[in-house]
């Protein structure tokens, strides 16, 4: 299933702001583009707050698979 910022910030209670925040600065799983949609794998985005949302630009946090 693939979650649009909206649903994102919901599920990790921060802004849309935030979210963009985290995604210019490679602090979250990377997006997927669909034209000019971004949106984000839920089960990246899942496994991502089960390893303690580490910052993946820093740590080079994947999610398993090699998805991003």
């Amino acid at each position: 299933m693939l979650l649009d910022v909206k649903t994102v910030s919901e599920m990790l209670h921060v802004g849309q702001r935030t979210i963009w925040r985290f995604r210019d600065a490679g602090r979250m799983p990377a997006p997927i583009t669909l034209g000019r949609s971004i949106r984000w794998r839920a089960a990246d985005i899942s496994a991502w707050v089960t390893a303690g949302c580490p910052d993946c630009a820093r740590t080079g946090w994947k999610p398993e698979g090699g998805a991003q």
